[in-house]
């Protein structure tokens, strides 16, 4: 299953998931963003070998935008010069699209460009795409990392008076902590749910059966989703005997049987 981002990303790339994702952690579970407008994006930039971890472009109308998620178990100190690397690559990209464009159809009068808007590759009223990212943070231990450029930078002292003159850059952080599973509509609602109560045993079996008419039917990439990232890959070896009805599997059933191994392996334990 490789590692916790790599399960997350895997989990998020689909569309349906990604968009509960957007509305559920930005915009309090309202549906602003539909799996519909969501395509696909180049997520590897060639000039650096630099990958994104997700990258869509979300249109509605004429008008087009750029969301990428980075997701971290860990904190990742370096994160703001990082999403700046990303966003900054993604604009260039453009720029580069826009500039083959014009040269490749110069001998069309309306593509024909001034000596100015020749040097800077694109016309006077062109406009890029927006670009943002989202960061989001899936580990349990505070979010301690800098979430601006500014913190990055050593402001000490006589470097003080420059800072009004460097530009900031600002994170959008995203922390499991601060979800509400009740936002998302799809199974990533589970997902976030159970992740939260990964530490406490009782409250993580709690979420189970208290939402049991969802649990008792999730999808096999949320099962196998849920195994890796609350450290329980040996269930992923025994989901076949959970499996129902159209494939679906019984997570709170595994649960159950899991409270249970525990239970007996700590009388085990008390009479050895």
């Amino acid at each position: 299953m490789g590692n916790k981002n790599n399960v997350m990303c895997s989990f998020l790339e689909n569309a349906e998931r990604f968009a509960d994702f957007i509305n559920g952690s930005l915009y309090g579970g309202s549906s602003v963003i539909l799996p519909e407008q969501i395509s696909e994006c180049q997520t590897v930039y060639s000039q650096n070998g630099e990958s994104r971890d997700l990258l869509k472009l979300v249109c509605e109308g004429g008008s087009y935008t750029l969301i990428g998620v980075e997701n971290q178990a860990q904190v990742h100190y370096a994160m703001p010069i990082r999403c700046m690397e990303y966003d900054l690559q993604e604009y260039k990209k453009q720029l580069r699209n826009l500039k083959t464009k014009y040269r490749r159809k110069e001998k069309e009068d309306r593509y024909k460009l001034t000596s100015a808007e020749f040097i800077s590759g694109l016309k006077r009223n062109d406009k890029l795409y927006p670009v943002t990212t989202i960061v989001f943070y899936h580990g349990m231990e505070p979010y301690d990392g800098c979430v601006n450029l500014h913190d990055m930078l050593d402001f000490k002292e006589k470097n003080e008076i420059f800072k009004q003159y460097v530009s900031d850059y600002q994170i959008n952080l995203v922390t499991l902590r601060a979800l509400d599973e009740k936002n998302f509509q799809t199974e990533l609602r589970d997902l976030i749910g159970l992740l939260k109560r990964s530490h406490d045993k009782k409250e993580f079996l709690k979420f189970c059966r208290e939402n049991k008419h969802r649990m008792s039917e999730i999808g096999e990439e949320t099962f196998d989703a849920i195994s890796v990232l609350t450290d329980r890959e040996d269930l992923i070896e025994k989901k076949r005997a959970y499996v129902g009805k159209g494939g679906r599997i019984n997570m709170c059933k595994a649960m159950e049987d899991w409270a249970e191994e525990l239970k007996q392996e700590g009388i085990n334990q008390g009479m050895g």
